[in-house]
């Protein structure tokens, strides 16, 4: 039970900014044949990452608890290094075209903000601390957000 705390603040945070569009009577572009090719292809590639992390890292996706006790490199890891932040991004993207919901724009804007940060000031620290030198060699090898773009540290 104490790994749900961080999945359930996450949908709580997404169902608080959902709500905004009924607060303040916001409406927003209405797209649901994008929005759910967006889901779908979000909701695809996280079961992917989860099941990569699973069974190649042997621990969760889960950034805090039962952490991968394995690297993983391959698959979409072998691409970009947080592709489960593209699942997510797409997951939210899709779910504001199929409510044609604001609420969920801004809430997209905000994680698009938060995960950079995120990213930078703890994932990786904490990756590099466990993982040591593999690490750095596949921060070398693999981009951090954009296939084929720059390697960044």
């Amino acid at each position: 039970m104490r790994h749900l705390w961080y999945p359930a603040l996450v949908a709580a945070v997404v169902w608080a900014f959902a709500r905004l569009d009924s607060l303040f009577g916001w409406k927003g572009v209405r797209l649901p044949w994008a929005g759910w090719a967006l889901l779908a292809a979000g909701a695809a590639l996280a079961a992917w990452c989860s099941w990569l992390l699973v069974r190649r890292g042997r621990g969760t996706p889960h950034p805090f608890a039962a952490k991968t006790r394995r690297l993983v490199k391959e698959g979409p890891y072998g691409v970009v290094r947080n592709p489960m932040m593209w699942a997510v991004g797409a997951i939210l993207a899709g779910l504001a075209l199929v409510r044609g919901s604001l609420g969920l724009l801004l809430c997209l804007a905000g994680f698009l903000v938060y995960i950079p940060l995120f990213i930078a000031h703890y994932e990786e620290r904490d990756m590099e601390r466990r993982f040591g030198e593999e690490y750095r060699e596949y921060c070398r090898r693999v981009p951090r957000w954009w296939p084929g773009g720059r390697r960044s540290r």
